[in-house]
């Protein structure tokens, strides 16, 4: 993301991120990441990181593009083209670092979590989100 974006890796040490309660895992407000602080309790840091790159992809949509990015609660949330994106970048990670069975179980949990049972309509969405596995 960060050569994408032309900028060195090293913007993420700058990149501001802290943990509060929130009703969703994660959110990226005004440049600022927010991590829902039950992350801490879960014991699985390291697939906790993939809600940071998805929030680092908002990051870097609010901070270094010329448009601003929709809001989560602009619409539908999975038909949100900037929440997909973010969950793009989210499910590649979870399948470079654990493979594509944890990244697939992810994307169910996710269509489950957000109610998703028609089967055409599951179907084209979990297409989009596992875009680039």
């Amino acid at each position: 993301m960060c050569k994408e974006n032309g900028v060195d890796v090293n913007i993420i040490d700058l990149i501001p991120m802290k943990f509060g309660d929130l009703d969703v895992s994660a959110r990226t407000d005004h440049g600022i990441i927010t991590l829902n602080y039950k992350l801490l309790c879960d014991g699985d840091f390291f697939k906790d990181i993939s809600y940071m790159i998805h929030e680092m992809d908002h990051y870097f949509r609010q901070c270094l593009e010329d448009t601003p990015s929709r809001g989560a609660d602009d619409g539908s949330y999975l038909d949100n083209e900037d929440e997909q994106r973010g969950f793009q970048r989210q499910v590649q990670y979870l399948d470079d670092m654990y493979g594509e069975n944890e990244a697939e179980s992810y994307v169910d949990h996710l269509l489950d979590h957000h109610d998703v049972k028609d089967d055409e309509e599951r179907e084209d969405k979990k297409d989009i989100l596992m875009e680039k596995v």
